[in-house]
């Protein structure tokens, strides 16, 4: 998973790939780039063995930097476009400038989330009748990087030449929504793009080609066609911004949208806002594939009834979906917040930006010395990732104002469910007070502003599996894994050469029922020990540990994480049968006040099979102690030089189907 999520390609062709050391090596390195360039001198000896001491937590998988730095670090690519070595950023959709900035931020493979303003972004004018698509012939590199239009008031068209570059496509969609020409014709030119497959120089990823690029852009006008002469409304602005979601490369796009209501009442709630509840159901039956592209919630600005909380989570149990945040809390924590990253762990302004670290706390079980050290370092090296200029010659210049205003910082834990001081409030704020005093310590050698916000919470579902070690996995986050013991089914391409290489080790592989091309590869994983664990005897004597946590088990979690520990948010899926409701309720009703905002999920039977819950396969599958141990027994070592693909690993288990993986 580390391998194929984080080494980078060494060569354009992704053929010869970095080492584990050499990774690291980059991103301690981008750590030593930001500190001097703070300073304006190189780093004294104190400086480096501080440096040289982050390393070695690094390398024991104590803590870790985030994807998007693990990924992104250290290249030149971030020196000249900060964003792309963030996580989180948040902006309102009101003007054509903020369609470009959410477009260049998810290009860069930044999350975003968003606030869909109506009012001044509108549809074309009536006269425009035909939208013509000229492709790319290309067939190895791209053309002039630069996007440009060209109007014909003679011949009636408008034509919009798509630039083969990041920015040309972002400063596209700004043309798209500008000023528009009554013309009778818009042509949307496709021909001076490269192929798909290519991989992007800085970047590193594939490229995904024109065509997904000249599909959206087609979906997008057809939007704008049928607003002809009004505003779009905020369900279309969402539809614009998701398809934007769908152009990516060899990664997930990663969104959230955030709409607010001063409802309080489930009549109040349809009245207003019927539309959204029910914006994302049946959306491939309906030929609306791409609201898949962002998590949907509604912004609480007064405490809603009863009624309400209970209608929204029997309307969550089927699809997960609208969640509901808290907003009047929110900003009780965070006067300037406007929404939230896709994961909802941070509080964010408009234009605001984050960045994230690290600690796995389980791994400093009787060392409580170790582990806020370690949360120093850590809140050290997150402000430092702060230090940079986000004047890309893209981003409005609000952006790069907020990031030197808040200098936002996120250190989190992962596997917090099997650390020793999970339920102790002492034990929570002396961690959570250790990260704010080593990113306070930070900013006050470099003598700006301390960051408004440090601690957080956030999901942590590719990077605790790279993160895992032999016998030793990484609870997710602020969750308790389905069981103690799970086979994993692993989706890799079916014509991937590594999957020869699990056969002969004796790995089992099926074909993956859901993708043709696909191939399922089963890996076996054992997590810590936990009281939080249910014990389960099967008839013939299988020993399984199961979790059946009860939601409000999971939310009081949340609660004291979120009073003691949390300065932003605690991002955790609560796991709920319909039974629960009631008892939920009672509980948001009485803890409103602490809340921000939570992911939900259906629980499903942890012994059931597949069959018996309707799914063609289970990606986490319970096995009992005594299966999963006959099946390692049997397992050979794996080469994992031996991999040259750069083809990213499908493990199903996020949430919500939109967490960035780099």
């Amino acid at each position: 998973m580390h391998r194929r999520t984080y080494l980078r390609p060494l060569d354009e062709d992704g053929v010869l790939f970095e080492t584990v050391d050499q990774a690291m090596d980059r991103v301690v390195g981008h750590q030593r780039w930001l500190w001097e360039t703070q300073l304006q001198r190189a780093l004294n000896e104190a400086e480096l063995d501080e440096l040289s001491e982050l390393r070695a937590l690094m390398e024991a998988k104590r803590v870790s930097a985030s994807g998007r730095v693990k990924w992104m670090g250290g290249t030149a690519l971030v020196r000249e476009r900060a964003a792309g070595a963030f996580n989180c950023s948040f902006s309102v959709a009101y003007t054509p400038a903020d369609l470009v900035d959410i477009f260049w931020l998810l290009l860069n493979g930044c999350g975003v989330g968003f606030k869909p303003v109506t009012g001044l972004l509108s549809g074309f004018p009536s006269s425009i009748k035909t939208v013509t698509v000229v492709p790319s012939t290309r067939t190895d590199r791209g053309g002039q990087e630069h996007s440009s239009e060209h109007i014909d008031m003679a011949a009636g068209t408008w034509r919009i030449v798509f630039g083969d570059s990041a920015k040309g496509w972002a400063k596209a969609i700004g043309m798209l929504f500008g000023e528009k020409p009554r013309v009778s014709e818009l042509v949307l030119d496709f021909s001076e793009l490269r192929p798909g497959g290519k991989r992007l120089r800085g970047y590193g990823w594939i490229s995904s080609g024109w065509e997904p690029l000249a599909k959206a852009m087609a979906a997008i006008a057809a939007i704008m066609q049928a607003a002809a002469h009004r505003t779009l409304t905020k369900g279309e602005l969402i539809d614009v911004i998701n398809w934007l979601g769908t152009v990516l490369s060899s990664r997930r796009s990663a969104q959230i949208c955030l709409i607010e209501t001063e409802a309080t009442t489930w009549e109040e709630l349809l009245a207003e806002l019927g539309w959204y509840v029910d914006f994302k159901t049946d959306r491939w039956e309906r030929g609306q594939g791409q609201r898949e592209q962002s998590n949907n919630s509604i912004g609480f600005m007064k405490k809603p009834t009863a009624e309400v909380i209970e209608q929204l989570l029997r309307r969550i149990l089927p699809t997960g979906e609208p969640g509901f945040v808290n907003v009047e809390h929110a900003r009780r924590r965070a006067p300037e917040m406007e929404g939230l990253n896709p994961c909802a762990e941070i509080l964010l302004s408009n234009k605001g930006f984050c960045n994230l670290m690290q600690t796995v706390w389980h791994r400093f079980n009787g060392d409580l010395k170790g582990l806020m050290r370690a949360q120093y370092l850590a809140g050290r090296a997150n402000y430092r990732q702060t230090c940079v200029s986000m004047r890309d010659g893209v981003l409005q210049l609000q952006w790069n104002d907020m990031q030197k205003l808040l200098r936002l910082c996120g250190v989190s834990p992962t596997g917090a469910v099997a650390w020793e001081g999970i339920e102790s409030p002492e034990m929570l704020e002396a961690v959570r007070d250790a990260a704010i005093s080593g990113a306070d310590s930070m900013a006050d050698d470099f003598g700006t502003p301390r960051a408004r916000r440090v601690t957080q919470v956030q999901p942590a579902g590719t990077s605790s599996k790279a993160l895992g070690l032999e016998g030793d996995e990484v609870h997710e986050g602020a969750h308790l894994s389905l069981s103690r013991w799970i086979f994993n089914w692993v989706n890799f391409p079916g014509n991937d050469p590594m999957l020869e290489n699990f056969r002969a080790a004796g790995y089992d592989l099926k074909q993956n029922p859901n993708d043709p091309t696909g191939m399922l590869v089963c890996w076996p994983v054992e997590y810590p020990a936990s009281a939080k664990f249910t014990e389960v005897v099967t008839e013939d004597g299988q020993h399984l540990e199961v979790n059946q946590e009860p939601a409000v088990s999971q939310l009081e979690r949340y609660r004291l994480l979120m009073n003691h520990y949390v300065q932003h948010n605690c991002s955790i899926t609560v796991s709920f049968d319909e039974a629960e409701i009631p008892a939920m309720v009672d509980w948001f009703m009485e803890h409103w006040d602490e809340y921000v905002g939570v992911s939900f999920l259906k629980r499903n039977n942890p012994l059931a099979t597949a069959e018996e819950l309707g799914f063609k396969y289970l990606p986490q599958e319970c096995v009992s102690r005594e299966r999963y141990e006959a099946y390692v027994a049997r397992l050979s070592p794996i080469d994992i030089d031996a991999d040259k693909s750069a083809e990213l690993l499908e493990v199903e288990d996020c949430s919500t189907g939109a967490c960035p993986v780099r």
